[in-house]
């Protein structure tokens, strides 16, 4: 993929050396940067030709270059960890403008790869090559090499603020760990004012409610929790909202001073995007398994 400067004289220089062949130059928006671009009409692989403002992720003030690789990824969200965990960090996500691509520096190599979900791949075929054939996308395990440290960065806020699901993340063990360590009012400005909430059975609306909550919670002083998190999944991502799932493990110290699961949940977390930052808008929970119905007529305790 290629950053410039203008690009029909450079769409014209590449026709002119090797033949190239392009579909019509298309205008397109992400944030609020305006950018143009264009693919080959021969492919795969494609020519990408891309222009953009300064301050873009295309910003070609130094001067038109050779930008990035871009593979297709049937998990966008995985694969960045990977890629992260090999030495090529997240330089630009575009999930917080509503779209599922990332950038990953190679500094060596002074480029970039792209990671583009496969879902919308037959969208692009259908817009840039009507007819063509699927193509493969990227597989990476986890480590094949034995080489990554990580597949994640050490602590979510470590990557920066164009990273939206790290940073709900955040908001989410900031919650917990405010229950689990006896301040629990103190999340509540982690909720938007409209934010619903289930707990102990049933749904709270908005700070007035949830605040009792969270006071009485915070009075139950007798009562030691730590919360799990497992199994985090991004289902959605938009500019100002994301939506993540997740297991939640309940751990309660019993008498005997060690901390025994006590229920495991499945949660969904819905975020979004204030002037403060990332806050939680709704929070639902189920039982990952029922508890047995009581027998009717059963003593009940």
């Amino acid at each position: 993929m290629l950053v410039v400067q203008d690009i029909e004289r450079a769409a014209s220089d590449l026709t002119r050396a090797l033949g190239v062949t392009w579909s019509p130059v298309r205008d397109g928006r992400l944030g609020d940067w305006d950018y143009r671009i264009v693919f080959s009409a021969e492919g795969p692989p494609f020519f990408e030709v891309i222009q953009g403002p300064p301050g873009s992720p295309w910003d070609a003030t130094a001067g038109s270059r050779f930008d990035h690789l871009g593979y297709w990824s049937a998990d966008v969200n995985a694969d960045r960890y990977r890629l992260a965990g090999r030495g090529a960090p997240v330089e630009f996500d575009a999930c917080p403008y509503g779209r599922s691509f990332t950038y990953h520096r190679l500094d060596s190599l002074g480029l970039r790869v792209e990671l583009v979900d496969a879902s919308v791949q037959s969208a692009f075929l259908d817009t840039w090559s009507p007819g063509g054939v699927a193509m493969a996308t990227l597989t990476l395990d986890d480590d094949p090499a034995g080489t990554a440290v990580s597949t994640a960065p050490e602590h979510p806020t470590d990557r920066g603020p164009s990273e939206p699901a790290a940073q709900c993340h955040a908001v989410l063990v900031d919650f917990l760990a405010a229950i689990d360590r006896g301040g629990a009012t103190q999340a509540l400005e982690l909720f938007t004012p409209d934010a619903s909430f289930d707990a102990r059975g049933q749904r709270l609306h908005g700070h007035d409610q949830i605040r009792r909550f969270l006071v009485d919670r915070e009075a139950d002083s007798d009562r030691h929790t730590a919360h799990l998190i497992a199994n985090e999944v991004v289902r959605r991502c938009t500019a100002d909202e994301l939506e993540l799932t997740a297991l939640l493990l309940l751990h309660e110290r019993g008498t005997d001073g060690h901390y025994h699961v006590e229920r495991v949940l499945d949660t969904v977390q819905v975020f979004r995007r204030t002037d403060d930052g990332w806050r939680i808008h709704h929070r639902a929970t189920t039982h990952l398994h029922p508890p047995p119905a009581v027998p009717s007529g059963a003593p009940s305790g």
